[in-house]
């Protein structure tokens, strides 16, 4: 059996009753077509496969591919897409224009870029159900005030709505990672475009802020923004941007000149 690879941030999910609750929870109907990042030994790959119409499944470790293509050339709905899942355009993959459910257990080291991916790719996606390290996956779904509270928080919490699932410990894996994981469903909100001129703009504005997010939002946007008209918008301009809710920011580029 191939084992995980450090380098790739690889923890297999093997606990076979965590596997059937996570079945259990995405609820697979026979209609619907999948997309898997990751796709690994292919544990829940053999569960979705008789579940639904098809899977797409990706998997960048060259070592896993033969396995999955022996599963692949046994079945009539399954495809494996071998490469980094950056790479992969899911308008490229989408037959009569069906939206994907996307499915993934993601390596530490490449959630935030993952998450960008989603983002570019949300139109082409119905729902998607992530499993993270735990303390990745609660920044993302994290309410204003809170520490963990950032600029991708705000991102995903524009792009989706959000549902925390459960946790899984650490002993659901093979090789048991050190930390805690957490199952995580994402909603794409209709007629939102990371590529948007609204996007854009909140991009921007998050980057300026939270580059600075120790200074008060009054002096980091001091150059677009004096403190009476923070006033006006009914934000304290002596607040962190930590302290602003995805409404705030939204507020703020309405009223900012284009």
């Amino acid at each position: 059996m191939v084992r995980a690879k450090k380098s790739l941030g690889q923890n297999f999910l093997t606990d076979e009753l965590i596997l059937n609750r996570i079945l259990e929870t995405v609820n697979p109907k026979k209609q619907d077509q999948f997309f898997e990042i990751g796709s690994g030994r292919g544990a829940l790959t053999k569960k979705l496969m008789p579940k639904i119409k098809r899977i797409d499944g990706v998997e960048i470790d060259k070592d896993l591919i033969s396995s999955l293509r022996k599963l692949e050339s046994s079945s009539t709905n399954l495809t494996i897409h071998q490469g980094s899942i950056l790479k992969i355009n899911l308008d490229k993959l989408s037959r009569n224009k069906s939206k994907f459910r996307v499915i993934g257990n993601l390596p530490y080291n490449l959630s935030s870029k993952i998450m960008l991916w989603t983002f570019n790719n949300a139109e082409h996606i119905f729902d998607i159900h992530y499993m993270f390290q735990k303390e990745f996956g609660e920044r993302l779904v994290s309410p204003p005030g809170n520490k963990t509270y950032g600029r991708l928080s705000v991102l995903t919490q524009y792009m989706f709505d959000s549902e925390d699932l459960f946790e899984i410990l650490p002993e659901s894996f093979t090789p048991k990672p050190s930390v805690d994981s957490i199952f995580i469903k994402f909603q794409p909100k209709l007629q939102k475009d990371i590529n948007s001129l609204e996007a854009i703009r909140l991009q921007e504005l998050t980057r300026l802020m939270f580059s600075k997010r120790r200074k008060k939002i009054s002096t980091s946007c001091k150059k677009i923004l004096q403190p009476n008209e923070f006033i006006d918008l009914g934000i304290d301009p002596d607040d962190r941007p930590e302290s602003l809710s995805l409404n705030d920011f939204l507020k703020i580029i309405k009223y900012l000149p284009k």
